[in-house]
């Protein structure tokens, strides 16, 4: 064997890698902000083009979502 180690099957069982929970605490949800801000402020240049296209996937979503309100409203106005 290759120094011990062990490769995981599909049927083997792995602990959870955060504490039950954790989002739902004060604690959990100050760590997930953290790590939003650190990702969005990030100037890595390895990472700007996968900021960009993520931007362009929320930009996107964003439009639609707008247009959808529009096209309710309009319906709404006119029945």
């Amino acid at each position: 064997m290759n120094g011990g180690q062990h490769r995981l099957g599909d049927d083997d069982w792995q602990p959870a890698t955060s504490a039950p929970g954790e989002l739902y605490t004060p604690e959990g949800q100050i760590k997930a902000m953290g790590a939003f801000a650190r990702g969005a402020t990030n100037r890595n240049p390895r990472t700007r083009a996968y900021q960009r296209s993520m931007a362009r996937t929320a930009a996107a979503v964003m439009a639609i979502g707008i247009a959808v309100i529009a096209i309710i409203s309009l319906i709404s106005a006119v029945f």
